[in-house]
């Protein structure tokens, strides 16, 4: 019995280790572990999510993706839901619209956001001992956001995220579960890498000051665009700005707005109409004065 004994215990000790069946991982943390994002006060934009492309060669067929889903739209799709969970965006359906102008024209877009999944794939790893086998699927990813303000058409913010999710399963003497095609994985892996990136697309629209343009002056009461539903509240002050003069670059040739310089001050009172494209304020003159000033001329912008 004593000889038994000696036996087995060494046989035992070159068994492979498995974790507990259908555990997810995911280095670095899955989207619903990802950090909070920053509470920092500021008016909406309105963002339009645009084009989307697989720079990869994963999923070019039908199966590429989450129950067949290209892994592209997956990746637009996380990136909307991440943007509209944290509440400090206005998201706009661009469904269709690839190119910056039209999302400025059309959809009246303060930003467009430009992405593309640049590396993906899949690994399955497998650890066999004399009694037990275990298996892990692990799935990475890594995705490009380029943003891009609408009214320049400069990219205001570029940055990759990388992320990477894994299951793992195992049988000891025959018993317990195998581990079978984790479609899901890919969902995982793309959810990681964007959520290394949200917090910093947040703060980039944050970092320049929302504005917007007056629509005309009734009674001495200033109308402008935006309302509530674009974070303006009633008694906020906004500071009216002379757009600066457009002078040629000699270096590149473009055209460079001089700074603007500011010329009031004006106070929410109150909303009229519905909607976010539809929605405008009634504001009154607090200081300086727009008397003789070419509204087209004129910027309200958000005080920082």
């Amino acid at each position: 019995m004593r000889t038994l004994i000696t036996l087995t215990l060494p046989l035992l000790a070159a068994c492979a280790t498995v974790h507990k069946p259908s555990t997810v991982q995911a280095a670095p943390p899955l989207v619903d572990q990802a950090q909070p994002i920053a509470a920092k006060p500021g008016l909406k934009r309105k963002v339009a999510v645009l084009r989307f492309s697989n720079e990869t060669k994963y999923g070019a067929g039908a199966f590429g993706g989450t129950f067949g889903v290209p892994i592209e739209k997956q990746a637009a799709d996380i990136l909307k839901t991440r943007l509209v969970e944290s509440g400090k965006v206005i998201l706009i359906d661009a469904e269709g619209v690839t190119d910056v102008s039209t999302a400025m024209s059309q959809l009246k877009a303060d930003y467009a956001i430009i992405g593309s999944v640049s590396e993906f794939g899949r690994k399955t790893t497998s650890d066999t001992g004399v009694f037990s086998r275990s298996k892990q699927q692990v799935a990475y990813a890594a995705v490009n956001l380029r943003m891009v303000d609408a009214r320049t058409g400069k990219v205001v913010y570029s940055e990759e995220g990388s992320g990477e999710a894994a299951v793992e399963a195992g049988r000891v003497l025959g018993v317990g579960k195998d581990a079978a095609y984790d479609s899901t994985l890919n969902d995982k892996a793309i959810s990681a890498a964007i959520s290394k990136l949200i917090n910093n697309v947040l703060q980039d629209l944050n970092d320049s000051p929302w504005q917007t343009g007056i629509l005309s002056i009734e009674s001495g009461q200033i109308m402008i665009a935006g309302g509530s539903e674009q974070g303006l509240e009633v008694g906020m002050t906004l500071a009216v700005k002379q757009r600066g003069k457009l002078i040629k670059d000699p270096q590149y040739g473009g055209m460079i707005e001089l700074p603007r310089s500011e010329v009031a001050k004006i106070k929410v009172l109150g909303f009229f109409g519905a909607g976010v494209d539809a929605q405008g304020s009634v504001c009154e003159l607090s200081s300086g004065t727009l008397e003789g000033k070419d509204f087209q001329m004129l910027v309200v912008e958000e005080i920082q």
